[in-house]
């Protein structure tokens, strides 16, 4: 028989035996470790125009990257020019446009950088290839365009807008007494605001030897041009003379038939759209634009 000291010791292996196990069945496996998924952020696209302002009903398309295969989101911009979606945070997303209004161009895609991406639109350039199709109304921006002078030398709009407050055309022929009575107010009223307007004579009718005979005989200090006569369907003049004013922004924001009585006519006319306190405002004719106290 087992004696009872050997009988003990045999007692307390055992139970010393089960309290580890039990012990060890208690014990909590160790979780896998999972990566935290970041919490989605908002993206805000906003397509702007060449004025700073948005341009709402523009389609934007986002992607997950530049391969475009997979959409993430499609909106229409609001009144500002925006549309915000949430995502995860990624610095591979991509937005393409569409509906965007006549005359500007885009890039096939913009990549999207941060919380708030700025799409600037520019318009694109006119040329004789692109003229025969066009159509400019009051309020539409104007393409950028060259006119060649006599001399050969050439004049862009673009150019003229970086150092200019406004650039106005005149479209004219020499056998239009109105388009000839209205001249010496214009070079009057030009002498005084060079350094802030440009104004731009063009000729769609005369050869342009002609229109250089005419300023050389008047001493006129404005430009003046033959122009191609695509530019009367362009731009839907009905009459000689016709003036139309280009803001600082390259939007067409007047319309004007008919002649100057009077130096002061024109003057109210630079004032208003060179003025600092400017504000954008689209006008069918000179009776419309407010005058200054």
């Amino acid at each position: 028989m087992m004696n009872n000291k050997l009988f003990i010791r045999v007692i307390a292996l055992i139970m010393a035996f089960a309290m580890i196990m039990a012990m060890a069945g208690c014990a909590k496996e160790p979780e896998e470790t999972k990566p935290k998924a970041l919490p989605d952020s908002l993206y805000t696209v906003k397509v702007i125009n060449q004025a700073g302002k948005g341009m709402d009903k523009c389609a934007v398309e986002v992607f997950t990257d530049a391969s475009k295969t997979t959409r993430l989101f499609k909106g229409i911009t609001n009144k500002d020019g925006e549309i915000v979606f949430s995502a995860p945070v990624s610095g591979d997303y991509v937005a393409v446009l569409s509906k965007v209004p006549q005359f500007y161009q885009m890039e096939t895609q913009y990549a999207i950088t941060g919380g708030t991406t700025n799409i600037a639109l520019k318009v694109g350039v006119m040329d004789e290839y692109v003229m025969e199709n066009l159509k400019f109304s009051l309020g539409d921006p104007m393409m950028d365009f060259t006119v060649t002078l006599p001399d050969l030398s050439e004049v862009v709009l673009s150019e003229l807008l970086k150092d200019k407050k406004a650039v106005v055309l005149n479209f004219w022929y020499k056998n239009c007494p109105p388009c000839c009575g209205e001249f010496p107010y214009i070079q009057e009223g030009f002498e005084q605001v060079s350094d802030d307007v440009s104004v731009l004579a063009l000729n769609p009718v005369d050869a342009a030897a002609d229109v250089a005979k005419f300023q050389a005989d008047n001493g006129y200090s404005f430009t003046m041009s033959k122009c191609d006569i695509r530019w009367e369907k362009m731009l839907d003049i009905k009459g000689y003379p016709t003036t139309v004013v280009i803001d600082r922004f390259g939007y067409i924001c007047l319309i004007h038939t008919g002649g100057l009585e009077n130096t002061q006519e024109f003057l109210d006319m630079v004032n208003y759209f060179t003025g600092d306190d400017y504000e954008q405002k689209f006008f069918k004719s000179l009776g419309q634009i407010p005058k200054a106290d």
